[in-house]
């Protein structure tokens, strides 16, 4: 009776420490997720940044054609549009509310090209080049972009991006402290074995070898609970965040299950090496006062 009394209790610690643990997890898949959504969402933006060239009158529609195909192969392309100066007109038509032909007798508007960028090319430095690169070019007339625009919308995501990685370090940093007193809590029972196993002659990796696995265990199973919470909150939570997340991106849920994997076997693992070390470090007369 009293052996499966013992059982129970260490079988229901065992069970609360792998809870408590799984709600630490859960919060930092949270925090992973809006991570991960700001990152997408900063390439978002920086991919409607577009550079305008504005194509010479005698370049030859073939000598048009030819620049497109070439740009589109550039490693800081993510799309061309072609505006050719008809589609330009009709687009100055549609803003004015009236023909300007009446009152000119040619079409002034040049043929031009729209490149979108890739997100890491989207900052001054790297179009500067670009524009540079672009004016060589014998049949571009004009290269044109927002440099007040780009500049501030740089500088306004790095600052979100700062405060979103010191928001991640501090929450990670306060996981840490939680699942480790999680541990030092469920090793404190055992502190008395540890010590009888150290005066027996036990190596010290001998006596923390059953800790680290069964920690790396609480772990393993404490991130599967915040898997399925995730799923949870993902389930119940969708008509209001289908709207700001593409729930079908398969990396959105790789990115959070690594994290909450890694961070729960790799902290309660570390945990446990400090809790056990604690305990060997003691005498055993200092056990009484821990």
């Amino acid at each position: 009776m009293a052996k499966n009394v013992a059982k129970y209790k260490i079988l229901n610690s065992r069970l609360t420490s792998t809870i408590s643990i799984s709600m630490v997890l859960f919060l930092l898949g949270i925090i992973s997720m809006f991570v991960y959504i700001g990152e997408h969402l900063s390439a978002h933006i920086k991919e409607n940044l577009s550079v305008t060239i504005e194509i010479k009158d005698f370049a030859t529609t073939e000598e048009t054609a030819a620049l497109g195909d070439s740009i589109k192969k550039l490693p800081y392309t993510k799309n061309l549009v072609y505006t050719s100066k008809e589609t330009a007109l009709e687009h100055l038509k549609e803003e004015m509310g009236e023909d300007p032909m009446k009152l000119i007798s040619h079409n002034p508007l040049p043929d031009s090209y729209d490149i979108y960028l890739n997100s890491q090319y989207a900052n001054n430095d790297s179009i500067l080049f670009i524009a540079k690169s672009l004016k060589n070019i014998p049949i571009v007339n004009k290269v044109d972009y927002q440099k007040n625009l780009i500049h501030e919308l740089n500088y306004n995501l790095t600052r979100i991006s700062a405060v979103f990685i010191i928001i991640a370090l501090t929450l990670l940093l306060i996981s840490f402290v939680l699942i480790n007193n999680t541990m030092r809590l469920l090793i404190y029972s055992n502190r008395f074995i540890i010590n009888t196993m150290k005066l027996v002659g036990a190596t010290k990796w001998f006596i923390r070898r059953p800790y680290l696995w069964q920690g790396i265990l609480i772990g393993i199973g404490a991130s599967v609970l915040a898997c399925l919470y995730m799923a949870a909150f993902f389930y119940f939570s969708y008509p209001n965040i289908c709207l700001y997340i593409d729930l079908n991106d398969k990396n959105l849920y790789t990115v959070i299950a690594v994290t909450i994997f890694t961070s729960g076997i790799i902290i309660t693992a570390f945990a446990t090496l400090l809790a056990t070390n604690k305990y060997l470090r003691h005498e055993t007369n200092d056990l009484y006062f821990i």
